[in-house]
């Protein structure tokens, strides 16, 4: 897969994409970068998300401009939109931009001894990820000790059907994201990817039933991957313990001691969050 890459300042555009060159200088005389971060900044505010009216208020600007910055922070993930709402929030993005910048709330870091100890357990590479709307991020990852290693790096996306964690978050996620997603068409990554919303509707309940998902050669021919979800304090979704490995190691019946042994690496995960076993759905 390729490396994320960042671009020197250098080698950045003074405008982003999508706004017009008269938009470099905004409202008092703001640059475009700082009129995007208050954007961010008053979503980040407002849990619920805000209207483009709302926010133009907010900040004191034509609703025109405003909506041109949403758009480019929206292409690039900084910002989503709730389909049935059309309110704004933060994206993921700027929850992996959030995490590069502060050490106060690590989960990596809170949940390491849990990680390396389900992973020698398992020997397979463990994963974090968190979601957005269509797809699964992965957070951070420790590298398994098989003789065949799945590489993944922080940042990387799924499509939410072609994997474990997808299928834990439409499990666990609000009910709005499962309707949006079953909604619309369902990208196929291998042959055995469902496809069918009627089938991966049903593949939802089953996981809802055992606590746990798998996705045997769904995303890539001979990798498997099974997964569990992490709830925070307040019984919404955080996102997702999985453990990836080759198809050998994960065959499709899974073993149970792996499965029991990722369940309670995520309980573990769950409770150091603050969850007592109530969840929102």
């Amino acid at each position: 897969m390729p490396r994320n890459t960042a671009p020197d300042n250098k080698d950045l555009p003074h405008a982003a994409p999508g706004v017009d060159a008269q938009d470099d200088t905004a409202e008092q005389g703001l640059p475009t970068a700082i009129v995007s971060l208050k954007v961010i900044e008053a979503l980040a505010l407002a849990p619920n998300g805000l209207g483009v009216t709302r926010l133009a208020q907010l900040l004191g600007m034509p609703k025109a401009r405003v909506h041109r910055h949403l758009s480019v922070l929206r292409e690039h993930g900084y910002v989503d939109q709730d389909p049935d709402t059309n309110q704004y929030r933060v994206g993921w993005q700027m929850f992996l931009l959030g995490r590069a910048c502060t050490s106060r709330f690590d989960v990596m870091s809170l949940a390491k001894p849990i990680l390396e100890h389900l992973r020698d357990q398992v020997g397979q590479t463990v994963v974090i990820s968190t979601f957005s709307d269509n797809e699964v991020v992965v957070i951070d990852l420790l590298r398994g000790t098989a003789p065949v290693e799945i590489s993944l790096r922080p940042g990387t996306r799924f499509h939410h059907n072609s994997v474990a964690q997808g299928k834990i978050a439409l499990a666990y996620g609000a009910e709005k994201l499962r309707r949006a997603y079953l909604a619309q068409a369902l990208p196929a990554s291998t042959r055995h990817t469902i496809v069918d919303p009627d089938r991966l509707a049903a593949e939802i309940e089953l996981v809802r039933r055992r606590g746990w998902a798998d996705a045997p050669e769904e995303l890539y021919i001979g990798i498997n991957a099974l997964a569990a979800p992490l709830m925070q304090a307040n019984g919404e979704l955080f996102g997702t313990l999985a453990i990836v490995g080759s198809i050998h190691y994960l065959p499709s019946t899974p073993d149970p001691a792996h499965v029991q042994a990722l369940l309670e690496a995520a309980a573990q995960i769950s409770a150091a969050m603050g969850y007592n076993g109530k969840p929102t759905r």
